[in-house]
């Protein structure tokens, strides 16, 4: 059976969340501390990489087959993607 409806939408609803987060903290500190800028960028890149590993691994505990896993593991990997181009592009 595919993921359900409610995985689908709250999954992407976490990864929007991270979205926003990073590209108002973006604009927080280069009005605020441009020169701390490479620092928030790294402490965001290791947030949204642990929680989107995290997002799998508890997943994994909890699916019933391999299929819904890998599933699961692929959206996740869409997102994460979508989320870096979206910060790159308003980044450059």
């Amino acid at each position: 059976m595919l993921m359900g409806f409610l995985t689908v939408f709250f999954t992407t609803f976490a990864f929007a969340l991270l979205t926003l987060a990073y590209l108002w903290g973006y604009r927080f500190v280069m009005r605020n501390a441009p020169d701390q800028m490479v620092k928030f960028h790294f402490i965001m890149v290791a947030i949204r990489f642990l929680l989107a590993v995290t997002a799998v691994g508890i997943y994994t505990m909890f699916a019933d087959n391999r299929e819904e896993t890998m599933q699961f593991a692929a959206l996740i990997l869409v997102l994460y993607l979508a989320m870096i181009v979206i910060t790159l592009i308003f980044k450059h």
